[in-house]
């Protein structure tokens, strides 16, 4: 098994290189800190995510708390239920049945 290693390797070794792996390890290296650089400006962003999104939220409540209380507040003459059912499209195109 040993013979069959190293012929393979030799017959590696013989192949040339299709790339130049001159400055891999300075281009890895500009990745790392490229990388860490974009995490530290997330991490100082964050205040200000969270920020906008406690806005929009309590903007929504508010928003959406008025919405509701005014319907609340104003009853609609026109419920499914009530007297004027009867002037519903449906009602009146059956006839008089």
């Amino acid at each position: 098994m040993t013979e069959r290693l190293d012929e393979l390797v030799a017959r590696l070794n013989a192949v040339p290189t299709d790339r130049s792996l001159d400055g891999l390890d300075d281009m890895i290296g500009h990745s790392i800190a490229l990388r860490r650089r974009e995490a530290r400006a997330s991490a100082a962003l964050t205040p200000v995510r969270l920020a906008s999104l406690g806005l929009a939220l309590a903007m929504g409540l508010t928003a959406g708390g008025a919405i509701a209380t005014s319907e609340i507040a104003a009853p609609h003459p026109y419920a499914t239920f009530s007297s004027v059912a009867s002037l519903a499209p449906s009602t009146l195109l059956e006839g008089g049945r």
